[in-house]
């Protein structure tokens, strides 16, 4: 009976395969076969918060074929179903800045009034939620905590060059008062690298109020910003 799920499913709902539309529930198998995590540090960012190497960005993919489908289609077509899929490549990502038993807290970047209102809900933060319960089944002591929101309006990232988009983010956020009890290491949480301009932004509000990042998190990177191949 297992083999006729996706037939039926495809017949009643109209279930395709986020990436290639092929019947699916989710993914068909060869696209789920080829977009499996696999994290690597994103290097020559063109953000300048985070040349210098310091607080070190990973990616569990390249942001181009089948995996921009899938991210564009959970970001853009409102595909909720793909947040578990998508939660296993954020939570490879966090597990290459996790080398200590202490506490992690994951601070998603905050997203905007238009964006939350246009997709009615915070997909980064949802995202690093699913993440941290796949964390927590492993073992690691992990929680979530919406440390940052923005203090002036921003324009829509799409469509913006390396520098419009440092000038776009250039001291937009901040963070809210701290909580009496958080874990100490903190890892910044994004979905898409392009320049990184949002993630150092994150780190810089960070940095301003004591909080010293020690990574950044993201599901895919723009093919631009992959280093040599090698994994971490």
């Amino acid at each position: 009976m297992r083999h006729l799920v996706v037939p039926v499913a495809d017949l009643l709902l109209g279930a395709r395969c986020a990436a290639c539309g092929g019947a699916a529930l989710v993914l068909c198998r060869d696209c789920g076969a080829g977009v499996g995590p696999q994290p690597f540090v994103v290097r020559d960012l063109a953000a300048p918060g985070l040349r210098s190497g310091d607080v070190p960005c990973v990616a569990s993919g390249v942001h181009a074929s089948t995996m921009r489908r899938i991210v564009l289609a959970w970001k853009e077509e409102g595909v909720s179903r793909l947040t578990d899929l998508l939660a296993h490549h954020l939570a490879a990502s966090v597990l290459a800045h996790v080398s200590h038993p202490d506490p992690v807290l994951l601070v998603p970047v905050p997203t905007s009034r238009r964006s939350r209102r246009v997709r009615g809900r915070d997909l980064v933060d949802e995202l690093a939620r699913a993440s941290a319960r796949l964390l927590a089944q492993v073992g690691v002591d992990v929680e979530v905590e919406q440390a940052l929101r923005h203090s002036r309006g921003v324009r829509d990232q799409a469509g913006l060059d390396a520098v419009a988009r440092q000038e776009n983010l250039d001291g937009a956020f901040v963070c809210r008062p701290r909580r009496p009890r958080t874990p100490g290491p903190v890892v910044v949480v994004d979905d898409i690298l392009t320049t990184g301009a949002t993630a150092a932004e994150a780190v810089r509000a960070l940095r301003v109020v004591g909080r010293r990042p020690i990574g950044v998190a993201a599901i895919s990177a723009t093919a631009r910003t992959r280093p040599a191949p090698g994994a971490v």
